[in-house]
């Protein structure tokens, strides 16, 4: 459920400060960069050992992050320390609680014979060592139909014998007695910690250790998430994990292994995916709220709490892989609404910053951040994005000062540096001036991460592609929107509810989504058809009901004849392009509504549409937006951005131009008409239908009602 936000207004404008190893022994140079970051108009601290030989566990760090502390107290400025990830710090003290790992390989018998080349598999960071082979978890032998689903899949773990062998290559060699398909399970070593072991706490305690006698203001436990982080096809099967799996859904996780990644003909697979992600996602919980506990605790309430879980390219689909993908749920153990984003491209900085926000309604503050940055920022970037944030009323998590690598801008040996005053100045102003008011939309868009497990496959990237776009052309055409949990039940306060890839549900979820419909209000579902819910109920011929059309399954998918938006850099880790499918329909009950290429692909059944193709990345997507066009409730032109927040029966509008543009236009609001010439960055409250107050940048001309205004000047 939505947090009522609280009465008081905080600035907040954290930034890392990354600890090298010259930086560490240089505590002249420590207490300069405090300073400089104090200067900018920075408010948070927050330490990171990287490119160091040193770390919070030596004598030399612990000097190093003492003097920091002390700068920052001296300044008046928030302290505190971001966790590395959990887990190898205590990999040596436990060494019987490491993770294991399978991988699927497919083999044929032939003559009671197998020969597989074995995948070699890296690691995902944090640690020097790689995955080993050390094994089989589980073999099985397949028989397919001719769409390639298992008919049948049998145990021949303990049926097979085989040898590894090791050269520049790996094979696994053996023998079974009947030929056909069979499915090995490779197991692999790692010296990662398993996150399911009863004693991962002691990661935590033994960093809060380090830490004793910092006076810390919060905690932040960067791109942290329970699950594997690779986008291997790579699966847990240590024993804790698989203990934690069969208590949790009665059944062991290795006897249907096969379904991570295969369809059946007797089998919900999208229920096995689903366990299997969603126990990850509830270690990254626990582990959270364990810190959040700890600090709480030890440093009193109210903390910050960061940082973002969208990491994995910058938002969704492979944060699946790195047990984070419920970015509401986690919500619940940080400070704020948080995301990162990157300068690249604007549809990442616009959606991720719309995805802040929705989180932050979520959260206990209302704080939205965005830990947004560059590996090329330029000026015009910085200027540009911050601007977007601030008229959004989203704070930024500074990044970084200190040495960066390729994950720039390393402040202050950047160009942008002293740039960063002038936008955390409007950032300040803004958030000030826009308070606790929020956005209060009449459309919603329901984020069925569920879907992106159901799929399991690269098929599932078109999520994030949609998503996004479906965030950015709304923000362009000023339509305020809510990403919503499916946990969500108030819907009844929005007029429309867009359902994106609906495949997989929560029962509750589908039961609220019928009951939003019963109500005749709006339903629009795009991408794949419904076909359970998490539990495993069969929901097909519900949704077939409620659509009045019948779909092929998500597995027979077309090809998309026609021009679509590909982001190709916002998958930068599929090996080539993932093509877009469409999923034809045949209407039942329901009248067509757009036929591509001779496919039906949409259809509506009274109050309820459906779209079956990632329609939010073609041209088809703009008459959708003219049919929403009654929840604009600024007529802006296109190089605008803007927000309308609400703080009771009062409104604040926030506006600037997008990239170099100016603010020249006309428009009404609450019967005054309004007009703005050459605006940078426009801020207007009014108290009901009175314009009371307006900030803007020097040089702007603003006439409410055909008079001039005096507004105070930003900056």
């Amino acid at each position: 459920m939505l947090r009522e936000r609280r009465g008081t207004f905080m600035y907040s404008a954290p930034i890392m400060l990354l600890l090298d190893t010259s930086m560490t022994m240089d505590h002249h140079r420590i207490r300069q960069a405090v300073s400089d970051i104090y200067e900018k108009g920075f408010d948070t601290v927050c330490v990171e050992f990287r490119n160091n030989i040193y770390d919070e566990y030596d004598p030399q760090g612990k000097a190093a992050v003492r003097v920091v502390s002390e700068e920052c107290t001296r300044l008046g400025l928030q302290f505190l320390m971001i966790m590395p990830m959990l887990g190898p710090n205590i990999v040596k003290e436990h060494p019987e609680a490491r993770q294991s790992w399978a991988v699927e390989h497919t083999g044929q018998v032939v003559d009671k014979r197998f020969s597989i080349a074995i995948k070699r598999v890296h690691n995902v960071g944090f640690i020097n060592t790689d995955p080993r082979v050390r094994g089989v978890a589980k073999a099985f032998h397949i028989i397919r139909d001719a769409s390639r689903r298992i008919i049948e899949a049998t145990d021949i773990t303990d049926r097979i014998t085989f040898a590894i062998d090791m050269n520049i290559e790996t094979t696994l060699a053996g023998t079974y007695e009947q030929d056909g398909e069979i499915l090995v399970y490779a197991r692999y070593d790692t010296d990662y910690m398993d996150f399911a072991y009863s004693g991962m706490h002691k990661s935590v305690d033994s960093f809060l250790e380090q830490y004793e006698g910092l006076p810390l203001d919060g905690y932040a436990i960067d791109e942290f998430g329970a699950g594997c982080r690779s986008s291997e096809d790579v699966y847990f099967v240590g024993g804790h994990y698989l203990a934690g799996f069969k208590a949790k859904y009665g059944y062991d996780l290795l006897d249907r292994v096969y379904l991570l990644k295969n369809e059946a003909v007797d089998a919900c697979a999208g229920k096995v995916r689903y366990d299997y992600y969603q126990l990850t996602i509830d270690l990254t919980y626990g582990l959270q709220k364990y810190v959040k506990d700890r600090y709480t605790e030890r440093f009193g309430e109210n903390l910050f709490g960061g940082f973002h879980s969208t990491w994995w390219g910058e938002g969704n689909s492979g944060d699946l892989w790195a047990g984070n993908i419920d970015y509401f749920r986690l919500t619940d153990n940080l400070s704020g609404g948080f995301v990162d984003a990157q300068f690249d491209a604007e549809r990442t900085m616009v959606s991720m910053t719309m995805l802040a926000e929705s989180l932050a309604k979520y959260s206990a503050s209302g704080h939205a951040y965005n830990m947004c940055w560059d590996r090329n920022t330029t000026k015009g970037k910085l200027d540009y994005y911050q601007r977007l944030l601030a008229v959004r009323n989203v704070r930024w998590v500074g990044h970084a000062y200190g040495y960066v690598g390729p994950f720039g801008p390393g402040y202050p040996d950047h160009s942008t540096w002293d740039d960063t005053k002038v936008c955390l100045e409007r950032q300040k102003t803004f958030q000030q001036f826009i308070g606790t008011a929020v956005s209060k939309p009449k459309l919603a868009m329901m984020y069925v991460w569920e879907s992106v497990a159901y799929f399991n496959n690269e098929y599932m990237h078109y999520h994030r592609l949609s998503l996004k776009a479906v965030l950015d052309k709304m923000m362009q055409e000023h339509l305020e929107i809510d990403l919503i949990p499916t946990s969500e039940a108030d819907l009844e306060r929005y007029d429309t509810l867009i359902v994106l890839w609906p495949t997989m549900l929560p029962e509750a979820a589908w039961q609220s989504i019928q009951g939003y419909a019963a109500t005749g209000r709006r339903v629009i579902f795009i991408g794949p058809p419904a076909q359970c819910t998490v539990e495993g109920r069969d929901i097909r011929s519900e949704f077939e009901q409620l659509t009045g059309a019948q779909c092929v399954n998500p597995s027979a998918g077309k090809l998309y004849t026609g021009d679509y938006e590909y982001v190709e850099w916002d998958i930068w880790f599929a090996k080539s392009k993932i093509e877009m499918h469409m999923f034809p329909l045949t209407p039942l009950a329901g009248e067509t509504t757009l036929i591509h290429d001779g496919d039906i692909i949409g259809v509506s059944k009274l109050n309820v549409e459906y779209f079956s193709f990632e329609m939010p990345l073609t041209s088809y997507f703009e008459t959708l937006l003219v049919t929403l066009s009654h929840a604009r409730e600024l007529d802006l032109p296109p190089n605008t951005i803007s927000k309308v927040s609400y703080d009771g029966d009062n409104a604040v509008l926030s506006m600037t131009g997008r990239w170099e543009s100016r603010i020249n236009c006309s428009f009404s609001f609450r019967g005054n008409k309004i007009t703005i010439t050459d605006g940078v960055l426009v801020g207007i409250r009014l108290e009901g239908n009175r314009v009371v107050e307006i900030i803007s940048d020097a040089d702007c001309t603003i006439e409410v009602n055909g008079s001039k205004r005096e507004y105070v000047t930003i900056g």
